[in-house]
């Protein structure tokens, strides 16, 4: 009996796991997580469609701070900007396509960061074709948490332009970076159950 139940354990660890980066891997997202002060940065909202019908809406709203100048065009979609009485950029609405059941879609746009180190939450509000919304608005750790930017200070002027060595390599190097850190933590579990199992043959 207790080499089934260790057996079961096992099982359940390795489920666990794959159920971990189900989730972690499904939130709408800004990328990069990280950027610096005054940088005129290129921010990539990534969005995953994770319900069994598709995504049909997606609304950002800016956080105070960010001052948002230009939108990449996504074929198939249409944007709209949110201005305030005093004409600064508050969020943007993307619709008009659809983004498929396990697919997902980045939606870019051109930003100016604040001058102080800070952090920036940007909340998110996903439209299904169902009618269903889901609010990207909580906390971190939450089940539905806003993405958040930190914003550090600028190092010393170089010979590089601003922000640009960052830009477009951040999404993908950090991403990167969360995978390799899954497949590590899968190989602990498979190493894990490998050593139980041969322990109890030997004691057999």
């Amino acid at each position: 009996m207790r080499p089934r139940r260790i057996g079961v354990a096992i099982v359940v660890a390795v489920v666990s796991l794959l159920s971990f980066v189900s989730v972690a891997s499904a939130h709408v997202t800004v990328w990069p997580r990280t950027s610096t002060t005054s940088a005129y940065e290129k921010y990539t909202v990534r969005v995953p469609t994770e319900k069994d019908v598709p995504t049909v809406k997606i609304e950002l709203k800016f956080p105070a701070g960010l001052t948002v100048t230009n939108f990449e065009p996504v074929p198939g979609w249409t944007y709209q900007v949110e201005k305030d009485a005093a004409g600064n950029t508050t969020g943007v609405v993307w619709s008009g396509g659809k983004i498929a059941v396990g697919a997902f879609q980045e939606f870019a746009f051109l930003a100016s960061n604040p001058a102080k180190p800070t952090s920036l939450a940007f909340k998110a509000y996903q439209t299904y074709a169902d009618g269903s919304v889901v609010d990207w608005t909580g906390p971190e750790g939450s089940a539905t948490p806003a993405s958040v930017v930190q914003i550090t200070a600028a190092a010393a002027a170089t010979d590089a332009p601003s922000g640009s060595a960052t830009s477009g390599s951040a999404p993908l190097s950090l991403a990167g970076t969360f995978w390799l850190s899954i497949a590590a933590l899968g190989v602990g579990v498979v190493a894990v159950a490998g050593s139980v199992l041969l322990t109890l043959r030997r004691r057999g």
